[in-house]
């Protein structure tokens, strides 16, 4: 195909994709004299599957090209749910079709994927001149036959993405599903909170309050419900502009069954024991999509068998710094009255 280029470099400059696989496979076919692989067998495969060409049943060979002057572009989904069965391995056959005269390179699959991006899904980017050690799945720290083949493949990706924003001191969280089961998808379209009915408001609340409870300390830096709102736009796409509201809304506990109480506590207390029951509701029976959010972004309440007694002594540690007897209340459900201030 280099060799065609240098001599018709129009032909390439101007060939389609589907022109340049159907090219593919005729070289690929002439590329058979000689050795173990018969003509007949390279099987151009039609319609949206993956890879673009089969050799024997097992070797496949996906075709990408630029029209611009470089060896990069963005590749196949990392989900690879069009995978035809029995391919094991996979070969990247790449055009570079900008410039004087296009170019071809043709380097095993797994070594030229460098990162991952999103367009309407997660996919991998391609870049041919890649060096040992630089592809995503060395970053990773996995293989890529190990990654291909996990059932949760996505996760791990959202989770390397954001473990690696924390160590660069970034306030980010991946935007796009946890998942590419249908059950678990959420909207596209960006929601505010005050749009959502009262029961979806309370589940949220009550999975935020699991999953961060830096933002139950009244004590806390201003940064504290950063994750909260990060989380909230990422996992439920909606946006609350006053996040603050959720814990505290201000003022101060002042009556607890109309004794007043020596030194004022945060309103944030009683929300926890508002939500305490739901909460251990969520906690003693939760679903695998809980698990794994926990695991993701508080995993200290999976220590023990106890999930909800686990986030109980979060809290009661914060209430403890506040002097407020916490876990006397939750039992308790006092009625609580509060100042202004």
């Amino acid at each position: 195909m280099n060799d065609d280029a240098r001599i018709c470099p129009k032909h390439y400059q101007n060939i389609s994709p589907s022109g340049l696989e159907r090219c593919s496979v005729e070289k690929v076919k002439e590329a058979c004299s000689g050795t173990p692989f018969h003509p007949d067998e390279i099987l151009l495969v039609s319609g949206h599957k993956f890879p673009d060409i089969v050799a024997e049943k097992y070797y496949g060979i996906e075709v990408k090209s630029t029209i611009s002057d470089a060896w990069t572009s963005t590749g196949s989904s990392i989900v690879e749910t069009t995978r035809i069965k029995d391919v094991d391995d996979i070969y990247m056959l790449f055009g570079k079709l900008g410039g004087d005269i296009p170019q071809f390179k043709c380097r095993p699959y797994q070594d030229v994927l460098y990162d991952i991006a999103v367009t309407h899904s997660p996919r991998y980017l391609i870049n041919m001149e890649l060096n040992k050690g630089e592809t995503i799945f060395s970053k990773m720290g996995t293989e890529y036959d190990t990654f291909r083949k996990s059932h949760d493949n996505i996760s791990q990706v959202r989770r390397y993405y954001r473990e690696e924003a924390i160590k660069k001191g970034k306030m980010e969280m991946p935007w796009w599903i946890t998942s590419d089961n249908i059950e678990n998808a959420q909207s596209f379209n960006i929601r505010l909170w005050t749009t959502l009915d009262l029961e979806e408001k309370k589940d949220i609340r009550a999975k935020c309050m699991i999953l961060f409870p830096e933002s139950l300390d009244p004590c806390g830096s201003t940064k504290k419900y950063n994750n909260t709102s990060l989380w909230l736009c990422s996992y439920y796409q909606v946006v609350n502009p006053n996040i603050r509201d959720l814990y505290s809304a201000g003022g101060k506990i002042t009556k607890v069954d109309d004794k007043v109480i020596g030194t004022p506590a945060a309103k944030v207390f009683s929300v926890i024991v508002e939500y305490a029951d739901r909460i251990k509701a969520l906690l003693q029976h939760p679903t695998k999509e809980m698990v794994d959010l926990i695991a993701e972004y508080n995993p200290t309440i999976l220590q023990g068998d106890d999930y909800y007694e686990g986030w109980l002594r979060m809290c009661c540690e914060i209430a403890d710094r506040n002097n407020v007897p916490l876990r006397e209340w939750i039992a308790k459900k006092p009625i609580f009255k509060y100042s202004n201030r």
